[in-house]
């Protein structure tokens, strides 16, 4: 084998080891989404009347390309203007405060855990 022969082979496999590690780190962004909008659901304690609030909740597709995948968390549906209020609290107009129901700081928690999780699980298998 020529040097050149070495070289190249060593770029094909390095591209293909890249490759590998950037498809499961997307499908790890997708799995992390789901995990994050389930543990947001799970962390609902306040009642809710029409349950409208929760069933707006989405997964929205930010950006995605070849080697980058962007999902957000969101409320749709008009339903957005309650996230802050419930999160924190406010104030009320006979003053006072009503009490705040974090809920959507526990789904952040979890995409950080989950993603530097599944990140290292991804890079240990890959060429596997």
């Amino acid at each position: 084998m020529t040097v050149d022969e070495y070289v190249e082979a060593l770029e094909r496999e390095l591209k293909n080891y890249s490759e590998e590690i950037t498809e499961g780190v997307k499908k790890s962004v997708d799995i992390v989404g789901k995990e994050v909008n389930a543990e947001i659901k799970k962390h609902i304690t306040f009642k809710q009347h029409t349950k409208e609030y929760v069933k707006s909740f989405r997964i929205k597709k930010t950006y995605d390309k070849k080697y980058k995948r962007v999902r957000t968390w969101c409320v749709v549906n008009g339903q957005y203007r309650l996230t802050h209020l419930l999160e924190n609290g406010h104030a009320l107009a006979q003053g006072g405060r009503t009490k705040a129901f974090p809920h959507i700081k526990y789904g952040e928690e979890i995409a950080k855990i989950r993603m530097e999780e599944l990140t290292k699980e991804v890079i240990r298998n890959a060429g596997h």
